[in-house]
């Protein structure tokens, strides 16, 4: 078996990896909290304590021992005038992580509508739509973050993703070169930078 043979045999495994490697990191919800504490801000009573994003408060409750409140607190801000898109994207997140796909791009598609100049929707849809096996509706919406956001690193790997399942090798080069430099993950940047080897190796 030549050299290109056993890089094209490997390349379904690597591809996969990579996906859901990252997959696990962008689903991850990470919590938002105000940098640069001065001094005379730190809490010194639990209700000076209580988180002041009321999303963040939402999501604590969804994760802790208050699951079914944190949701309807979500769903108040998410319906709210003026709707609150934080909001709405945590209920997006929820709905996966309770198989309620078609809900969850709901939630992602009224976050759009909401908010057109946030990536983070648009990359969340593509996502879903990824999964789903259908590549070229993906393509579609992480082309869309990119204009929006030109630093979402999450949206360039897998538009790259996507075009390597729709057959162009050489934009799927490019989209991985233009994730590297962004790449928050240094695992993850290593596992591109083989992937690129392989590309340019088989072009």
């Amino acid at each position: 078996m030549t050299e290109n043979a056993q890089n094209r045999s490997i390349t379904p495994f690597i591809i996969g990896g990579l996906c859901v490697v990252l997959v696990v990191l962008v689903w991850q919800v990470i919590p938002r909290q105000p940098a640069g504490l001065a001094k005379e801000d730190i809490p010194t009573t639990l209700e000076e304590a209580t988180p002041a994003d009321p999303v963040l408060s939402a999501v604590e409750k969804v994760r802790g021992a208050n699951p079914m409140e944190g949701i309807l607190a979500l769903k108040a801000l998410a319906e709210g005038d003026p709707p609150n898109v934080d909001a709405v994207i945590e209920l997006g997140r929820f709905s996966i992580q309770s198989g309620q796909i078609d809900k969850a791009k709901e939630r992602f598609v009224q976050a759009i509508e909401l908010a057109p100049d946030r990536a983070e929707p648009l990359v969340q849809l593509g996502m879903l739509e990824l999964d789903g096996g259908n590549a070229a509706d993906a393509l579609i919406h992480f082309e869309r973050a990119v204009l929006v956001d030109s630093t979402a690193h999450n949206a360039w790997f897998f538009q790259a993703q996507c075009h390597e399942r729709l057959g162009n090798p050489g934009l799927a080069l490019a989209g991985y070169q233009r994730f590297l430099p962004l790449s928050p993950d240094t695992i993850i940047e290593q596992a591109v930078r083989q992937r690129i080897d392989i590309l340019i190796q088989n072009s």
